[in-house]
């Protein structure tokens, strides 16, 4: 597996006002199904693996992410389960330009941990 990428993050205390006051876009890399299980309300999903189990990748995954939010200059934040995969999306995104773009610490389980919103 690849080296987890150092890129901008963010703690889930920073993320929360900035997602929830503020309206960035909070950007879930996990796979569907555990995006249908628990998320962000209001967030956006684009995997980055098709399927977790075997590591396959999104290879549409930058080009749904620019369309899925539109402007390069935006802030984003990025968030997997844990931080891995969010590491790795983010540093995809400024690859493409999207220089704003900030990895969730700890990902969805620091969200949670943090007391802060989610849904089914």
């Amino acid at each position: 597996m690849a080296d987890v990428p150092e890129v901008p993050s963010v703690s889930a205390t920073e993320a929360g006002p900035l997602v929830l006051e503020k309206k960035v876009p909070y950007l879930d890399v996990r796979t569907e199904e555990e995006f249908k299980k628990q998320h962000v309300q209001g967030s956006i999903n684009v995997p980055w693996f098709l399927d977790l189990q075997t590591r396959q990748m999104n290879p549409s995954f930058v080009g749904d992410a620019k369309k899925a939010l539109q402007d390069p200059d935006a802030q984003v934040v990025v968030s997997c389960a844990v931080g891995r995969r969010g590491a790795m999306a983010t540093k995809a995104l400024h690859d493409a330009h999207f220089t704003k773009a900030v990895n969730l610490e700890g990902g969805l389980q620091s969200w949670i941990a943090a007391g802060l919103p989610t849904e089914q």
